[in-house]
């Protein structure tokens, strides 16, 4: 599973479930340019900001399963860190070399998102990712990303993944 930030999770999930090939993780950063919002000096909507990391999120997982690493590395900064579901930290670079096209990914979904905290130039991000593979198995992760905003953008600073039964 890799999200992230979504792309880390992306390989980790594909560990668990034993698709892919060599997938332990991946680089979530993607999109066309990060998630820009309010530059103001006030505190941003927490549902609007909420609706903007998870499209953002939505965005890395299809860029990692595709294996775009230039927009996973576009999304995080650059002392970026992932901790895996196996406990594994990865900096951006080594994440990011672990992403590879997915073939054996049938869906993932992306659920139950909660800003557990904001202001105008940070944010943690909790949700799910379900991931299912072509083989019919399935893996469940618990996702928990740190952002930043630099020059206008949300980049993922950091990324948790944790395994749920």
């Amino acid at each position: 599973m890799k999200s992230i930030l979504a792309f880390a999770i992306l390989g980790a999930a594909m560990a668990i479930c034993g698709i892919g090939d060599k997938t332990d993780s991946g680089a979530a950063n993607t999109g066309t340019a990060p998630g820009k919002t309010n530059t103001s000096s006030t505190k941003p909507d927490k549902q609007a900001l909420t609706d903007e990391l998870m499209k953002m999120e939505s965005e890395i997982v299809a860029a990692a399963i595709d294996g775009d690493i230039t927009l996973l590395a576009r999304w995080t900064t650059d002392d970026f860190e992932l901790t895996d579901i196996d406990g594994k930290v990865q900096n951006k670079n080594q994440a990011l070399a672990d992403v590879k096209k997915e073939t054996a990914i049938k869906e993932v979904k992306i659920s139950d998102p909660e800003l557990l905290s904001f202001s105008e130039d940070s944010a943690v991000l909790r949700f799910t990712e379900l991931v299912k593979a072509k083989n019919g198995r399935s893996a469940k992760v618990r996702i928990t990303d740190s952002f930043v905003k630099k020059d206008g953008k949300w980049l993922i600073k950091s990324e948790q993944q944790t395994l749920m039964k």
